[in-house]
């Protein structure tokens, strides 16, 4: 199956990459995967300014400086949601719910009240200082 035939990026390939950006900010895309969405070279495909293919996301989606805090925050408290039947947390599937909530056109996932982006980067640490 083609990525156009698949039911979820027929339409919205650009939520393959986004996924992969996700995953890759929480530790979970295998080096082998980045380097391969890097050698195809989307920067040209989207005609980006950016050459890196984080970037290039970044740049196309005008992803916020912040968006990283917000994807480690909810990966961090929710993470237990995200455990398959073996009981291993769920990258892929945490990533793809967070490309659908991201993509609504209310989205409240990345907009920071007063107090909520200091009080996210502590969470943050504080999770990774427990592993």
């Amino acid at each position: 199956m083609s990525i156009q035939d698949h039911p979820r990026y027929g339409e919205n390939p650009i939520y393959l990459f986004l996924e992969a950006y996700i995953q890759d900010v929480i530790g979970y895309l295998p080096k082998e995967k980045s380097d391969s969405i890097q050698s195809m070279n989307i920067q040209k495909i989207f005609n980006t300014q950016a050459s890196e293919w984080h970037s290039v996301i970044e740049e196309i989606l005008h992803l916020s400086s912040n968006i990283d805090v917000a994807i480690l925050d909810l990966w961090y408290r929710n993470r237990e949601h995200f455990k398959s039947d073996s009981g291993e947390c769920d990258p892929v599937w945490f990533s793809q719910i967070f490309t659908d909530e991201y993509m609504k056109d209310d989205s409240q996932v990345d907009v920071w009240p007063e107090g909520a982006l200091e009080a996210a980067k502590e969470r943050i640490k504080h999770a990774q200082s427990k592993s």
